[in-house]
């Protein structure tokens, strides 16, 4: 399987830069989990050492945001010593010992609605990438 060298920029569509390797490229091969598979098939349009910018739209991209993703959970089920907070990242283990991150979406009193959808699920994004080397 071929190896991709990248340098790659992946910003929201409002600018927000959320991931890079610009400084120390990737290096990746098709389908190894180190890109989302939306991201592999812009390197796989892209020309070898030309600059491009991708635009996804949400649907493309990350996906749309889906409501069955929220859960309500109780703020028992979180350890106690855990100081909730809105948007921030708290990691589940299923009963097969599978990891989730959700974000906390809302807090009231003890119901605690947590978003299991992709970080990015329902942006836009923009994937600017540099292929350097195909291997």
């Amino acid at each position: 399987m071929a190896s991709y060298t990248i340098h790659y920029r992946l910003s929201h569509a409002n600018g927000a830069l959320v991931d890079e390797a610009w400084d120390d490229p990737l290096v990746f091969e098709m389908g190894d989990g180190q890109l989302d598979p939306c991201l592999e098939r812009c390197v796989l349009e892209a020309k070898p050492n030309e600059l491009q910018t991708f635009l996804l739209g949400a649907s493309e991209a990350f996906g749309d945001t889906y409501d069955e993703a929220f859960q309500v959970m109780q703020r028992a089920d979180f350890p106690a010593d855990l100081k909730l907070e809105i948007d921030a990242a708290v990691e589940f283990k299923t009963p097969t010992d599978d990891s989730y991150v959700g974000c906390i979406d809302s807090i009231d009193g003890d119901d605690i609605r947590v978003n299991f959808n992709h970080p990015l699920a329902g942006a836009d994004v923009s994937f600017q990438v540099k292929v350097l080397e195909i291997s």
